[in-house]
């Protein structure tokens, strides 16, 4: 998920490409229907998202008994020192750049866990 159309088109199409099936989501008041329609192995979620804090939308996820097993990765263009102050429960926190490699190595790794 994220409230960038041309960012959401690039990662989407980066997962697609190496074989994943990827559901974009773009609104965050969509999550919880999108969530239960298709039933993700794993969630890419931006941190920010207008004006919602997609942090606490990962919270909530890791707090309910249905997505707390759901593998999360939060995206964000914050530097490495800030996104080692945040308080999230994310599975993963990476930057938010076109880069490809580390995206897919972090999801790759993952859901292997799972």
């Amino acid at each position: 998920m994220d409230d960038d159309p041309v960012a959401l088109c690039s990662f989407g199409a980066v997962l697609s490409d190496a074989g994943y099936k990827v559901r974009c989501i773009e609104s965050p008041e969509l999550v919880s229907s999108e969530i239960d329609n298709f039933v993700p192995d794993l969630i890419i979620l931006a941190i920010r998202l207008g004006n919602i804090d997609g942090r606490e939308i990962c919270n909530k996820l890791k707090h309910t008994m249905a997505t707390r097993h759901i593998p999360i990765v939060m995206l964000t263009a914050l530097s490495h020192r800030e996104i080692s102050k945040m308080e999230c429960e994310a599975d993963a926190i990476i930057g938010k750049s076109l880069e490809s490699a580390n995206l897919l190595l972090t999801v790759g790794n993952l859901l292997l866990e799972v």
